[in-house]
């Protein structure tokens, strides 16, 4: 039995993921009105560095100031950086607005994990972790069509980050009133050395950690050179768009418990899932870059295909890391969700040295081969059903 204030979170995640995904795909798209579409990972760049800092301090700052009113503070900043995109056509403020607002979506999320963390049974992770993701990808399958609703007939891409800024505000309102009676715990606060040392010599923690890294560099370069691909080079309008992607991100909602109850009832094994996962992401990806076809039904197939073993390995790692760390293990944590911003700095910068060199569609090809890495980092995973100290 889920206890209320975890269905609380789980509410919450919900709207503020429906609010970050709405504008994630049509976000590249958008930029290209600003700068040329082979330096629009200079913005994401941007962002991510900026979060990767502050994710690097994030001991610091929960203890500083708790992990609540961190969280209320990110979210104003994403609301003012929301105003800015909704109200100004000035392509600075309209840059500056876009980098605040990917940054404080990554901190937010990192704060709603100690939250779903701190109110989780330790004795079902994986069910819980299976359910979360499952609830904020939902929000990720629903919001191609509402994006395209909103791009169509309501305005454009403004409309989009007005209908963001109303689920910000929500999401505010929200989590002031369900954990008012939130007490942090004593957050450690771990030198960046420490944190490297500690690293080197848990093989499972650096493996899984990777092991994110490389998925978050999947989501990374797919996010934002799908949409280019597809709106620019193949010419699909945004209703055909709309429909690829929330058929390719259904996986997600089919997957994410059933894997996590796979792992904490069945016990089938992490490494297995692993394999399985990265298997079926690294042919669908490569296969990408060989389909010709402007057949809807084709290019959502193969898409569908790659979020089949994205979610696999996504609930499989993230029910791995969960089960070896504590809620007051921030630093590890932090590296872990450093991964993303650190996957948006490396992604668009690989991508960019490849255009200069190969044709767009080549992208999806360096990008499996990428991939293949996390088949080198599977091994070096334990085998553990119960929950590790860390701090042995």
């Amino acid at each position: 039995m889920k206890s209320p204030k975890l269905k609380r979170m789980y509410a919450l995640s919900f709207i503020f993921t429906l609010h970050i995904s709405i504008s994630a795909y049509i976000s590249s798209i958008f930029l290209t009105g600003i700068m040329k579409e082979s330096f629009i990972g200079i913005l994401y760049t941007i962002a991510s560095l900026i979060t990767l800092i502050l994710l690097t301090k994030s001991s610091s700052i929960l203890k500083n100031f708790g992990n609540k009113k961190s969280t209320i503070v990110f979210l104003l900043i994403n609301i003012i950086a929301l105003l800015g995109l909704i109200t100004s056509s000035n392509p600075y403020i309209i840059g500056t607005s876009f980098v605040l607002f990917t940054t404080t979506n990554t901190l937010v999320f990192f704060c709603i994990d100690i939250f779903i963390e701190h109110f989780s049974d330790p004795l079902t992770i994986g069910k819980t972790r299976g359910l979360y993701l499952t609830i904020i990808n939902i929000a990720w399958m629903a919001s191609p069509l509402i994006a395209v609703f909103l791009i169509t007939k309501e305005g454009g891409y403004k409309a989009i980050f007005t209908l963001a800024f109303f689920m910000a505000m929500a999401m505010t309102i929200g989590l002031l009133f369900s954990v008012k009676t939130f007490k942090d715990k004593i957050y450690k606060k771990t030198p960046f050395l420490e944190t490297y040392k500690y690293l080197k010599t848990n093989h499972n923690i650096l493996a899984i950690t990777v092991i994110n890294f490389i998925l978050q560099f999947f989501f990374a370069w797919m996010v934002v050179y799908t949409p280019i691909y597809l709106y620019n080079h193949l010419n699909f309008n945004w209703t055909q768009i709309g429909i690829i992607f929330t058929i390719m991100l259904t996986p997600f909602i089919i997957l994410g418990l059933p894997v996590g109850i796979l792992i904490d009832k069945y016990h089938v094994q992490k490494r297995t899932l692993l394999y399985i996962g990265f298997l079926i992401i690294i042919i669908s990806t490569l296969s990408i870059a060989f389909i010709t076809t402007k057949s809807i039904a084709i290019w959502a197939l193969i898409l569908f295909i790659t979020r089949v073993g994205a979610s696999i390995i996504e609930t499989t790692s993230e029910t791995y890391f969960f089960t070896h760390i504590k809620e007051e293990d921030a630093y590890l944590l932090g590296i872990f969700r450093d991964m993303n911003p650190v996957a948006y700095i490396i992604a668009p910068m690989i991508a960019t040295l490849v255009f200069l060199v190969l044709p767009f569609k080549y992208l999806f090809i360096i990008l499996g081969i990428i991939l293949l890495t996390g088949l080198y980092y599977i091994p070096k995973l334990k085998h553990n059903h119960g929950i590790s100290n860390t701090n042995k």
